[in-house]
């Protein structure tokens, strides 16, 4: 006896699916119907890369980034601090209501490349974190702060960086 798969299609009287699972593809599983009050049709889950995790499987060190370019100026970008270390500006493609980057003007690729001379660059990394965060107003409800490293990371720019996400409520797990 077979099971045929049928997709879900969008309705506008569903309720507001999370970002996670709105991100995937639901698909209803028939279920013998003994008491149909009782057993209601399950959803079963077959996820789809997002556009960054496809970037992030392609994606690989490469000298210059789009980062160093907008260090050097060359390409504009919405900067919210910046020093003799390091640089924050707006996400261009923002996952949260505020979503800023912190990046060192240090070319590093990635934080598992980093060395042990590094550490007082990181934490002054974590520090200006934490000031553009207090700044974009997000230290009374708390936000999250990401660093993605490698492919399986869903690292896409091969330049150090750190995600300073919030504005809204984040979920858990995060991937």
């Amino acid at each position: 006896h077979t099971h045929t798969h049928t997709h879900i299609a969008p309705s506008p009287h569903r309720l507001a699916l999370p970002r996670w699972l709105a991100s995937a593809r639901a698909v209803l599983s028939p279920r013998p119907l003994l008491f149909p009050r009782l057993h209601a049709p399950t959803l079963s889950l077959r996820r789809t890369m997002s556009d960054e995790e496809t970037k992030a499987q392609t994606a690989a060190a490469s000298g210059d980034t789009i980062f160093g370019k907008i260090i050097r100026k060359e390409i504009p970008a919405t900067v919210v601090h910046e020093d003799d270390q390091s640089l924050a500006f707006k996400d261009v493609n923002p996952q949260a209501p505020v979503h800023i980057l912190v990046l060192p003007k240090k070319p590093i690729t990635m934080l598992s490349k980093a060395e042990d001379s590094d550490g007082a660059l990181l934490g002054h990394l974590m520090l200006v974190a934490r000031k553009v965060a207090k700044e974009a107003g997000l230290s009374d409800d708390g936000y999250r702060v990401v660093i993605n490293n490698g492919k399986h990371g869903c690292q896409s720019v091969y330049h150090l960086h750190i995600h300073v996400l919030g504005g809204r409520q984040m979920h858990w797990p995060p991937g």
